[in-house]
Parts: structure tokens; sequence; C-alpha cells
């Protein structure tokens, strides 16, 4: 039997709520390369009150919102962070392995925030049907999430890096953590990333072998991608932006 999450504010409902199935997800878009769009959000998408098919799991005291940068809109993160705006999908991972997206961190995040702690931006994929949820040991931290879609497996990939005296020493490092806490490290901490849009490509077949080698890839599916930041106490005089994130992807 699959493992559902605990909701932050209680019980789901009613039993009766509990056991109704959800209707499936909208397909996503397909771009004329064969792409598919997960995330590319209108100037009109209003994370607080997401479409069907979207929803938000966290701190709902963190703000999420859509803002223009370089001509196109955008999903930005303020600080405290420590919120996630999810979309639920039904894909195979065989046939849409790679994961495509950009993202940028505001510098300002950084400066002044000499505390040592972490601030990113993270992704979230939940895939299902691979194995079996008896092998799911998940860590303390990752036990975020409200209401989510099944799922058996999660993997975070995020850009982050610890809180520094000035935004020029800030180092960031992309990194993949799996649910039972299994790390790997994608690209080694450097400076100089902070304030630039940043393209990132990642092959989700490849992490999921590598973190669960006794699942079966054949039947596993994305069951949701989700994006957020994580929790940060900026410095007062700091703008609230932490990051964005636009054009999330999957393809073959």
């Amino acid at each position: 039997m699959r493992r559902r999450d605990v909701i932050f504010t209680g019980l789901a409902g009613t039993a009766l709520a509990a056991c109704a199935s959800p209707s499936p997800p909208e397909p996503l878009a397909q771009l004329p390369d064969g792409r598919l769009l997960v995330v590319a959000p209108a100037a009109d998408f209003d994370p607080a009150r997401p479409p069907p098919g979207w929803s938000r799991h966290g701190d709902r005291a963190a703000r999420i919102h859509v803002s223009p940068e370089a001509g196109r809109s955008v999903l930005s993160f303020d600080a405290p962070g420590g919120d996630t705006i999810l979309r639920r999908i039904d894909g195979g991972l065989v046939s849409t392995p790679i994961l495509h997206w950009h993202w940028k961190l505001e510098p300002s995040a950084f400066d002044g925030a000499g505390d040592g702690l972490p601030r990113g931006l993270r992704i979230v994929v939940g895939l299902d049907g691979g194995g079996s949820p008896a092998l799911i040991q998940p860590s303390r931290w990752m036990r975020w999430g409200a209401g989510l879609p099944d799922h058996q497996r999660r993997i975070e990939v995020s850009l982050s890096g610890a809180g520094v005296a000035r935004r020029d020493l800030a180092r960031l490092e992309l990194s993949a953590t799996a649910e039972d806490g299994a790390r790997r490290v994608l690209r080694p901490a450097a400076q100089g990333l902070a304030g630039g849009w940043i393209a990132e490509s990642v092959d989700l077949l490849a992490l999921y072998r590598d973190f669960f080698p006794r699942d079966t890839v054949a039947t596993t599916r994305i069951s949701f991608v989700a994006l957020g930041a994580m929790s940060a106490r900026l410095p007062e005089a700091a703008p609230r932006a932490i990051g964005h994130v636009v054009e999330v992807q999957l393809f073959r």
C-alpha cells in the first residue's frame, strides 16, 4: 500500500475524502522540440490561489509570486522561504529522464548575512511505482509536505550556500538529496554564481538508479515537481527576494 504524507494542519479532511481518487493531472504542454513544459508561469498565475493540478505546501507565511525578469514571467520566492508550489504530473521516468530549468539566486540573500546558515532554491521531484514503500526511511528534514500526491520516493535538487559577510564571498553548490538522506554533489561550491541566471539539466534516471538501485525504473512514474526556497532569515535591510525559477521542462 502506498504511503501518504501527513498534512501539516491535521488530517486531510474526512475519511470519505481520503478514500476519494484524485482526478488525473492535465497533460503537459509539448514544445516544438518535443520537450514537455512543466512550469512557465503566465503573468496572471497566482501561487496563492493555484489552479487545478497545483498546490502549496510548507510555510504559508512565505511569499511565492510571479514577477517580470528580462521580459518574461518567472516564479519568485521571498524570505522567509520554506514553502513550495507543486504541480501534479504523470510521466514515465524512462521516457522523460532529463529535468531542465533556469534559476537565479539574488546576491542580497547572502550580503551581510554571515550566519553560516544555508539559503537557496530547490526543486523536489516525487516518483512512484518503482519500489516498495517499506524500503523508505525518510530523513526528518525531508518530511515537508501536506497532502502530496501518492509517491514512494523524493529527490531534491538544490542550489544553495551559507550566509556570508559579503555577497562576493557566497559559494553556491548544486546537490541532490534522496529521501533517506543520501546526498550527491552535482557541482562543487563556487563563487560568482549569485545574481545571474543559471541553466541546469539533471538526469533524473541516473540519480534514481544511483539512489535506489533495487527499484524497477521501467515502472517508475514522475508524480509531481515542486519548487521552493529554503528557509532563510535575511538581514533587516536586505530585499526579501531569495531567488527565481522559470522554464522547467522534461525531455529525453
